[in-house]
C-alpha cells in the first residue's frame, strides 16, 4: 500500500537515523556496543546460545567426573523395568526399594532402553552422561523457546544455566522428571511453531514418563480451542488419549484398573521427610477436628481441600486474563461452536506465557514439592519473573530466594516458607502485570529472515533506494547497501561507503507484526520512494517543504489578525 502524505509532522513522517552503536567512536565504546547489542538484542542471540550450551557441556563434564553421583531412584527404577523384562505385566506386583511403580508406560520403556545400554543398571557414570544429554536437549529447547517469544532480554537465558540444583537433578541423582520435561518442552516449542498435531503427540510422550506434566493440560486446551476450534481440539485431545492407550495396551491387556490405579494416581500422599515447601507446617502439631480429635496438619484433608481450592481459583483468574477479557476466537466458538474454521495462528509468546504460568499455579499449590520437582518450573523462572512489572531488583530476589530454598537439605522452617512467599510473590505479580509487559507484539525468527530474504532478493535495488529517499544519501554513499534488520518498529540499513548503518522507522504503520503486514509495509515505501526519486525529491525535501507550508500558514494566519 502507498504511504499516505501526514497532514501532521509528529508521529507521522518515517524517523530516518543512525542507529546508535555503529557511530565512529572509540574501541572502548564500540567494545561496550557489542556487549549492549549481545545482552539486550537478538542479533546474536544463536552465537550465545551455542556458547552457553558448550559450557554447559564442560560444566556437566567436570560435575560428572568430581563430584559423587548420589543414589536415590535410579537402582528402583532398574530394579522395576527388569521385572518388566521378565515378563511382569501387573502394575500392582512392580516394585523396587522405594516402593510400586507409580508412572505410566512411557517411564517404563525409556528407562528398560536405559537398562539395556547401562548393562542393566550397572554402568552409572555411562547414565550419567545420557542425562547430561537430557539436560542439554532441555537447556537448548528452552533457549529456542526464549528466541521464538522474544519477550525477555537475551541474557535472561543465562540464568536458565545457573542453577545448582537443577544440574544435580539431571546428571548426579538421575530422576525420571528430566525426562517428562524435555518431552514437555519440545512439545512447548512444537506449539510456537503452530506445530499442533505433532505437540500434541509429544506433550503426550511427556505425559506417559511422569503424570505432573498435566499441570500445563488447562493451557493447552484453550490454546488448541483458540488456534483450532472445537472439531480439531477434539481430534487432538484424542490423539493425546490414544497415545496413552497405545502406550499402556500391554498393561491394560492384562490388568487395567491395576495400570490406570497406579500409573495416574492422584490421591497418593507424600511423605513429609522430603517436603520443600510446607516443612514450616509441623507434622506433628495439629488441630482439633469437628470430632475432637487431633488431626495432623500435613496430611489433613482440609489442607489438601484449601490448596485444591486455592488452584482452582487461580486457575479461573488467568484463564480469564489469557484467553477471556478480550474479544477472539473463543468468543467466536460460543457464537458458532461446532464450525470447522481455519486455523488460527497465536503469537509464541501467548503460548510459551500461558502455559508456564498455569503451570506454575500448581506449583505453587502443589501438596508437597520434593527437591527433583524443581525440574517442572526451574527452566520457566526467569520468562516468568520477567513478565512481571516488578523492580529488576526484587525480580533477583525472587529467583534468588526460589534457588534458596531448594538448595537447603534438609529444608527447614525458614526456607520452605521463603519458597511459598516467593512463589505467591511472582504469582500476584504475574496476575497484576499490565498489559504492556504481558504482551507485546513481535516478529518472530522465521518472518525476519523472510522479510530479509525480500527485501535483499526479492525487490530490485530496494535497500539503495531506501537508503537515497529516506535517508536523503547521495546515490554514490547508497551504492553497496543492503538491509541488515527487521523489527516491528524499523528497518535497518547497512552502507558500508559510509561505515554506519541506517534505522528507518516504520512510523504510524508501526508495529508490524506479521510478515504479510511486514510485507504490504514495505512495499508501500518501496513505492514511495521510487516514486520520489523519479521526481527528484527525498524524504528531506519533503519534510522541508511541509515545515515551511506549516511556518507559511502560521505566519499568513498571524498577518491575518494583525488586520483590522
Amino acid at each position: 500500500m502507498a504511504l499516505q502524505r501526514a497532514t501532521k509532522l509528529k508521529g507521522e513522517k518515517r524517523a530516518t537515523r543512525i542507529d546508535k552503536d555503529i557511530k565512529k567512536v572509540s574501541n572502548l565504546n564500540r567494545v561496550l556496543s557489542f556487549m549492549y547489542d549481545v545482552l539486550w538484542s537478538y542479533r546474536y542471540f544463536k552465537y550465545m546460545a551455542a556458547l552457553l550450551l558448550l559450557l554447559e557441556a564442560g560444566l556437566g563434564y567436570m560435575i560428572i567426573q568430581k563430584i559423587p553421583y548420589t543414589e536415590i531412584d535410579w537402582k528402583a527404577y532398574m530394579e522395576q523395568v527388569e521385572q518388566f523384562k521378565a515378563g511382569e505385566r501387573d502394575y500392582v506386583k512392580i516394585r523396587g526399594g522405594t516402593g510400586p511403580l507409580v508412572y505410566p508406560a512411557g517411564h517404563v520403556y525409556i528407562f528398560s532402553l536405559l537398562h539395556t545400554i547401562t548393562n542393566a543398571g550397572q554402568n552409572i557414570r555411562l547414565a550419567q552422561y545420557l542425562f547430561l544429554g537430557f539436560y542439554l536437549i532441555m537447556v537448548a529447547t528452552i533457549f529456542a523457546i526464549l528466541y521464538r517469544a522474544r519477550m525477555s532480554p537475551p541474557w535472561t537465558a543465562m540464568l536458565v544455566c545457573t542453577s545448582k540444583r537443577l544440574h544435580s537433578i539431571y546428571m548426579l541423582r538421575l530422576f525420571n522428571d528430566g525426562i517428562a520435561m524435555m518431552l514437555l518442552f519440545i512439545a512447548v516449542y512444537l506449539f510456537c511453531r503452530q506445530k499442533w498435531r505433532v505437540g500434541c503427540l509429544v506433550y503426550s510422550l511427556a505425559v506417559s514418563v511422569k503424570m505432573n506434566v498435566l499441570l500445563f493440560a488447562p493451557a493447552l486446551f484453550f490454546l488448541l480451542l483458540q488456534s483450532s476450534g472445537i472439531l480439531r481440539t477434539a481430534g487432538y485431545l484424542a490423539l493425546c488419549a490414544a497415545v496413552q492407550v497405545a502406550l499402556a495396551i500391554p498393561f491394560l491387556n492384562h490388568n487395567a484398573w491395576s495400570y490406570v490405579s497406579k500409573a495416574f494416581e492422584f490421591s497418593r500422599v507424600f511423605t513429609y521427610q522430603w517436603t520443600v515447601n510446607w516443612r514450616f507446617v509441623s507434622e506433628e502439631v495439629g488441630f482439633v477436628a469437628p470430632s475432637l480429635a487431633l488431626t495432623p496438619v500435613f496430611v489433613s484433608k482440609w489442607l489438601s481441600m484449601a490448596l485444591l481450592g486455592c488452584h482452582l481459583l487461580f486457575l479461573a483468574l488467568f484463564i480469564q486474563k489469557y484467553y477471556l477479557s478480550s474479544p477472539g476466537a473463543l468468543r467466536y466458538l460460543l457464537y458458532k461452536p461446532f464450525q470447522l474454521s481455519e486455523r488460527q495462528p497465536i503469537r509464541a509468546e501467548r503460548i510459551v506465557t500461558s502455559m508456564f504460568a498455569i503451570n506454575f499455579i500448581g506449583i505453587a499449590f502443589s501438596r508437597t514439592l520434593h527437591y527433583q520437582f524443581y525440574a517442572w518450573f526451574y527452566p520457566t523462572l526467569p520468562y516468568l519473573i520477567w513478565k512481571t512489572n516488578l523492580p529488576l531488583l526484587f525480580k533477583a530476589k525472587i529467583l534468588i530466594m526460589v534457588e534458596f530454598a531448594f538448595n537447603t537439605f534438609p529444608s527447614t522452617d525458614a526456607s520452605s516458607l521463603v519458597l511459598q512467599l516467593s512463589q505467591l510473590m511472582l504469582l500476584v505479580s504475574l496476575y497484576t502485570a499490565s498489559d504492556e509487559s504481558k504482551y507485546q507484539t513481535y516478529l518472530d525468527a522465521e518472518a525476519r529472515e523472510n522479510l530479509l530474504h525480500f527485501m535483499n532478493d526479492e525487490c530490485f535495488d530496494a535497500s539503495r533506494q531506501f537508503a537515497m529517499y529516506y535517508g536523503s544519501v547521495t546515490e554514490d554513499l547508497a551504492e553497496g547497501a543492503s538491509v541488515v534488520s527487521i523489527d516491528e518498529q524499523e528497518v535497518v540499513l547497512r552502507l558500508p561507503k559510509m561505515n554506519f548503518t541506517l534505522a528507518i522507522g516504520f512510523g504510524s504503520s508501526a508495529p508490524v507484526t506479521s510478515e504479510g503486514y511486514a510485507r504490504r509495509v514495505l512495499s508501500g515505501m518501496l513505492a514511495e520512494a521510487e516514486d520520489g526519486l523519479q521526481k527528484g525529491t527525498n524524504m528531506a525535501d519533503v519534510l522541508s517543504r511541509e515545515m515551511a507550508e506549516v511556518n507559511g500558514g502560521e505566519l499568513r494566519a498571524r498577518l491575518r489578525q494583525r488586520k483590522p
